[in-house]
């Protein structure tokens, strides 16, 4: 039993889906990037054939992140490296907030806040329509017939 559980878990259990950071690793210091990869602790993986470099879906803004703090800002197709870590940083900002203007609807942080809005809205109609309408009716209706 022991084992059919075991083996059960191990089927279901997820691999980390990988996302390409760095599309040709002749472009850049590679060794420096394993590095911080490694002190953020983000999962990688190198594609030695085809120059490429992948990181966990779920860790790829840290990654893009902490190679900003480096001085290194991925703008696909080209990476550029910046001494001013200021200035990569301040780019990397730009890059995000050029991202969040002109990515889709669902993706804006404002869409969330106004489909919250708009369901409390209409959970408030509806328990309007579905509940104090009736109460009021019955009240009203009571003291029509007395």
């Amino acid at each position: 039993m022991l084992l059919a559980i075991f083996v059960v878990k191990w089927a279901n259990e997820d691999s980390p889906i990988y996302r390409p950071l760095i599309q040709d690793m002749r472009l850049v210091d590679s060794v420096k990037i394993a590095d911080v990869l490694d002190q953020e602790r983000i999962h990688y993986y190198a594609d030695v054939k085809n120059h490429m470099l992948y990181v966990n879906q779920e860790q790829t803004e840290l990654a893009r992140v902490s190679l900003a703090k480096i001085g290194i800002v991925i703008e696909y197709p080209e990476i550029t490296k910046h001494n001013d870590l200021n200035k990569a940083y301040d780019e990397f900002i730009k890059q995000k907030k050029l991202e969040e203007e002109t990515g889709k609807i669902w993706q804006r942080p404002w869409f969330f806040k106004l489909v919250k809005l708009v369901m409390g809205a209409l959970v408030i109609i509806v328990l309007i329509l579905a509940v104090v309408r009736p109460a009021l009716a019955s009240i009203i209706y009571d003291e029509d017939e007395k």
